[in-house]
């Protein structure tokens, strides 16, 4: 068993640790993983699952998303990289971001994918709090364009005071409708 090319690999790229492993075996539909796999997709140790028995614990809205990623990932053989949420009764709901491999057999059909996942929940607060941040900054910088006559430089600080606004409202939004 062999690696399929991977050409969208970014060896310069870093990961925050790892909190989970998982295998899936295309051919029998049988993913296993570590406990940490078990927790995050309310799975038991014992419990060989089918991909559609784990696509159960990804959140209603990315299923399509996490499908289609997964579907081309086979087709082109190659990696597999997506963030999504995942909900299971122990881990409640969680961010997630799965980083797998394509293992081909000895005739090049797509046979085996291996990975892992990372855990993102507590990213993405820290992604609110740096909003925040960036959006009273941006109010100081406005102030001091306009305090000097830079109106292009206050316009376009409007623009992505804006867009920031927006994207908090938007987390907000997701986080209260949870």
């Amino acid at each position: 068993m062999t690696s399929a090319p991977d050409h969208s690999r970014n060896v310069h790229m870093r990961y925050p640790s790892i909190d989970g492993f998982w295998t899936w075996d295309i051919k029998r539909d049988r993913i296993y993983g570590d406990a940490n796999l078990s927790d995050y997709f309310g799975l038991t140790l014992s419990h060989r699952a089918s991909l559609e028995r784990w696509m159960q614990s990804v959140d209603r809205d990315d299923r399509p998303r996490v499908r289609l990623a997964i579907r081309k990932a086979i087709e082109r053989r190659s990696g597999f990289r997506e963030a999504y949420r995942v909900r299971s009764q122990k881990m409640g709901l969680r961010k997630i971001l799965a980083v797998g491999q394509c293992c081909v057999d000895e005739v090049g059909e797509a046979a085996l994918y291996s990975g892992w996942f990372v855990d993102l929940t507590t990213d993405a607060s820290c992604e609110e709090q740096a909003l925040r941040e960036i959006h009273s900054h941006l109010g100081q910088a406005k102030d001091i364009a306009r305090s000097i006559g830079h109106d292009m430089l206050s316009y376009l600080l409007d623009n992505i005071e804006e867009e920031v606004e927006q994207r908090l409202g938007a987390r907000l939004g997701r986080r209260r409708s949870s």
